[in-house]
């Protein structure tokens, strides 16, 4: 409708300035109300556009933030049992850390802290949603900008923070489960494992795999994180 009216009214400018009926300032005159109206409905044109295209954004990313909150929550909840799970880690390899090669353990003690030395847990974000969104180039589509740039900065630098603490403490078990395969003549037999562990390397690495306070730190700071992106969406879009 604005291009019509910007063809029709350019136009006129041309059959006004070419008459031959009217004055020169009555030409200079209907020139400029014919420009002045040209350049209103191209204004008129470009705030609509623009208008239309930043709701369509908004739409998408309300899509987008209203998804990015249940894979969140998704996330927040393994990072919790993750703590938990690393602090289960703490108390078995600080018990085997201090094992006595010259006093023999609880039998039944032994046992239960021998069962889960060669498990392990990572964080497995949902970031599918996330990638999607970045690699399409909408993600600063998100307003306000401060919330871009947590979003950015959570998959971006906290998640891969956690990954490196998680692969550093991996790498360590493997080398803990290499030794142990490699060293135990009973593998049935926990006191044959006891006898490896309370060597000086086996106790050294049990020590190694005492989880560092950075690694909790990191999960905390992941989830602080997290809690705060939902907080500011469901202020965005409250549930009706």
């Amino acid at each position: 409708m604005a291009e019509q009216e910007v063809i029709k009214h350019t136009k006129k400018v041309y059959k006004v300035w070419s008459s031959k009926e009217h004055s020169f300032w009555h030409k200079v005159k209907e020139f400029f109300i014919e420009i002045f109206i040209i350049v209103f409905a191209i204004s008129i044109s470009i705030w609509f556009h623009n208008w239309s295209e930043h709701r369509t954004e908004q739409a998408q990313v309300k899509t987008f933030l209203l998804g990015l909150k249940e894979d969140l929550t998704d996330d927040i909840y393994e990072a919790e049992n993750l703590i938990e799970a690393y602090k289960n880690y703490d108390t078995v390899f600080t018990y085997l850390s201090r094992l006595d090669k010259n006093i023999a353990p609880n039998k039944d003690s032994l046992n239960r802290f021998l069962k889960p030395i060669f498990s392990n847990a990572y964080l497995r974000p949902n970031k599918s949603r996330f990638d999607g969104f970045l690699s399409s180039g909408k993600i600063l589509n998100i307003e306000p900008d401060s919330l871009a740039t947590q979003i950015l900065y959570l998959y971006q630098e906290a998640i891969p923070q956690i990954k490196s603490s998680e692969t550093g403490w991996v790498s360590t078990q493997n080398k803990f489960k290499d030794y142990v395969i490699d060293n135990v003549t009973d593998p049935q037999n926990d006191m044959a494992t006891w006898q490896v562990l309370t060597t000086p390397k086996g106790k050294y690495l049990c020590t190694l795999l005492i989880p560092y306070p950075q690694l909790y730190d990191r999960y905390n700071n992941f989830i602080d994180m997290g809690k705060s992106i939902i907080s500011q969406i469901d202020k965005m879009y409250p549930e009706k």
